[in-house]
Formats: C-alpha cells, sequence, structure tokens
C-alpha cells in the first residue's frame, strides 16, 4: 500500500515521500499517529508543503543539536558500583543509570538515545556515544569506579 509521508519517520523515511508500506502498519501505526496519509492525486499536491515544512523543522532542530552535541563532548560522568576486587562489576552500568546521570547534569535524553554495544561490567573509563537527532550522536566520557 502508498502513503505520503505527513512527518519524518525514522525508520521509514522523510515527509513528504511516497513509501510502500503494509496495510496493518498504516492503519494500525502511520494513520493515528498522522505520520502518513493515503497517496491520492489531491495528497501529492501536497507533498512538497510536507517537504518544506519538514526541512524547515529539520534546520531548526539540527542547528540546537549541534549546540547540544557539542556541550555533550566535555561532559564526564562518574558513577559508582559494588565490584569485586578484579575490578568486575555485580551489575552493570546500562542506558538507564547513564540517562540519570546525563538528567543531572541537564540534559534530557531517552534511555533509547543512549548508544551501548553491552552494559558496562569493569571499573574504568568508557566513551559512549549518544544520539543527539537523526545522525547526529555526540560522545559523553563514563568513569566507573568502585564504590566505597
Amino acid at each position: 500500500m502508498k502513503v505520503l509521508l505527513t512527518k519524518t519517520v525514522d525508520t521509514l523515511g522523510e515527509a513528504g515521500e511516497v513509501v510502500n508500506v503494509s496495510p496493518g502498519y498504516a492503519r494500525n501505526y502511520l494513520y493515528p499517529n498522522n505520520l502518513a496519509v493515503v497517496c491520492t492525486p489531491g495528497a501529492m499536491k501536497m507533498a512538497s508543503t510536507y517537504r518544506a515544512k519538514a526541512k524547515e523543522k529539520k534546520d531548526l532542530v539540527s542547528a540546537e543539536a549541534r549546540e547540544i552535541a557539542a556541550k555533550l563532548e566535555g561532559t564526564v560522568i562518574k558513577l559508582q558500583a559494588t565490584a569485586d576486587g578484579a575490578g568486575q562489576l555485580y551489575g552493570g552500568i546500562g542506558e538507564r543509570e547513564i540517562t540519570q546521570a546525563l538528567e543531572e547534569k541537564g540534559f534530557k535524553f531517552d534511555k533509547k538515545q543512549i548508544i551501548l554495544d553491552s552494559h558496562i561490567k569493569q571499573i574504568g573509563e568508557f566513551e559512549v556515544q549518544v544520539k543527539v537527532f537523526g545522525d547526529l550522536h555526540g560522545k559523553v566520557t563514563v568513569k566507573v569506579s568502585p564504590q566505597e
């Protein structure tokens, strides 16, 4: 089923694009969330308007996102966790703990924006990527020390 995206969907495409999706996805997700409309000749006339609005919003948000990414670059997060004598953590430090630490520093991110290959399971210093907007990522340093 062909639909015209009215807003940008990360996994699907940009606003103003015509994409092919399953009828259930369109009916149960895209239409109720006002992310797409049925691809009709009248809707196709609106495609350029959707593209222009999306570009304007993307330009505005990406300028703000670059500022946030620049602020993230020098950020150091210090976390403490219980560990054994060899430096292995008994638990792991994941996206939730990093998100909470970033909130304490004044940043507002969702845990889905924290990019970890696997949870941090030992004491040390780690570079963690944070998805700020689109393909723009920032890096924070996470220092894990043993709990006293």
